[in-house]
């Protein structure tokens, strides 16, 4: 009975000591542990340099998640509920979605003083932004023309829309019912969110006679076998900031925002409601704003900066680019898209499906 006692009682101190180390290592592990902060993000849509000095400034590790698109970014955050992510760019027209569905959080602009450095209309730009958002990136929609085998420069949407003979079947006209719409309600002089059921008609009308002279409704592609550089397209609706990649592939491939005016894209970064690390997170906002950060930044990418104390640090090259900034008269005419429901979005479905089908 006694060597009993004596056996449970060594077992208990053993289980004691193995109880108090354990206890210790967890919290030797708690200290030395590396808080992460994980990014919803495009790819490459991040200077890994600034990556690296937030995390030593900030001793911390930035874990990415990448989408290809807005469809597979939606899906990530429905079926998580944003839960995982501690920050994201979203596209400015989701802003007001994101919001209503509760995935994402005002920003603490206190703790994110870098805030007062980005141009108010990039704020305001989309209902939902300003207070839930910072914008991070900017660009316009435009067209992308091969300027060495067509005869006069393209310069409006008109000049697809009705084409010289030298343009027939050799246009890519941007996939998606908004954009698609949207270039030809321009083209007609209306706005891109016209609700207006004779402005639609018109618009959809004129896209059905241009029909007859387009290659293809997609995306152009950015390596060398876009039919771009190949030329086996001269025209094609793209992005400004693809439309720098075409440039560099070659330097013929010009773009031009149309006269009649046209849209303006702002992706913002977001902070999301159930983010683990919502201090580390204003701290990465604040930290990626910072005017020489910011520049650094821009420059990596070659896409337009909100960032207006950036200006001082970017070099002449890029501030001089018209593709990147477009001229003051030209941003006049350029709007952003809203963000459209039920029979609008039933609407510009039918009209996108009768013109490309």
């Amino acid at each position: 009975m006694f060597k009993e006692k004596i056996k449970q009682s060594l077992i208990n101190l053993v289980t004691l000591c193995l109880m108090v180390y354990a206890t210790a290592i967890s919290f030797a592990n708690a200290e030395n542990s590396t808080p992460v902060l994980t990014v919803l993000n495009w790819s490459e849509y991040l200077d890994p340099d600034v990556v690296s000095a937030f995390e030593k400034k900030y001793n911390v590790k930035v874990h990415d998640v990448y989408y290809e698109n807005d469809d597979e970014r939606d899906k990530l955050l429905i079926q998580t509920g944003g839960s995982g992510y501690d920050v994201g760019i979203v596209s400015g027209v989701m802003l007001e979605t994101y919001q209503q569905k509760g995935w994402i959080d005002p920003i603490n602009q206190r703790n994110v003083p870098n805030l007062q450095y980005i141009d108010t209309a990039k704020k305001n730009s989309h209902e939902g932004a300003n207070g839930y958002s910072l914008p991070y990136a900017w660009g316009t929609l435009g067209i992308a023309y091969r300027a060495d085998l067509v005869n006069k420069p393209i310069e409006t949407w008109m000049d697809l829309f009705q084409p010289e003979a030298e343009l027939h079947q050799k246009i890519v006209m941007i996939k998606g019912a908004r954009e698609l719409l949207g270039t030809a309600l321009n083209a007609k002089g209306y706005s891109v969110n016209s609700m207006n059921k004779t402005e639609l008609a018109e618009a959809e009308a004129l896209l059905l006679t241009q029909k007859p002279h387009v290659f293809r409704y997609g995306h152009i592609e950015l390596g060398a076998e876009s039919v771009l550089a190949t030329g086996k397209a001269l025209a094609t609706i793209t992005y400004s900031s693809d439309a720098l990649v075409l440039n560099e592939l070659n330097p013929n491939i010009k773009y031009v925002v149309p006269k009649e005016g046209s849209t303006v894209w702002v992706d913002h970064w977001v902070v999301f409601v159930k983010s683990a690390n919502k201090t580390l997170a204003h701290q990465f906002l604040n930290f990626i704003n910072d005017p020489k950060i910011a520049a650094q930044n821009a420059e990596y990418l070659y896409i337009a900066t909100p960032n207006l104390a950036a200006a001082e640090f970017l070099s002449e090259e890029f501030l001089e680019d018209s593709i990147i900034h477009p001229h003051a008269e030209q941003l006049k005419n350029l709007e952003t898209y809203h963000q459209l429901q039920g029979r609008a979005l039933r609407t510009r479905s039918q009209i996108y499906n009768r013109v490309v089908n």
